[in-house]
């Protein structure tokens, strides 16, 4: 999965404790997915919140946990 519209970790400011993540790519190179990640940063703790999307639930939910 590759970070979408400049979402990626050269884009944060130093400064800011939050941040949206958009991350796109294919399941096994054929099923497109989407991830949308917030992230909070309250030191020493990053609190995130993720929404994996893809054509089948099976797939989003693997990849859901495979992060969590």
């Amino acid at each position: 999965m590759s970070p979408c519209e400049k979402t990626g970790p050269k884009s944060i400011p130093q400064d800011k404790t939050t941040h949206l993540l958009l991350l796109s790519g294919n399941f096994l190179g054929t099923i497109p997915t989407l991830v949308r990640c917030r992230l909070a940063f309250s030191a020493p703790n990053v609190t995130m919140e993720i929404i994996v999307r893809s054509s089948d639930e099976t797939i989003s939910q693997a990849i859901a946990s495979a992060i969590a």
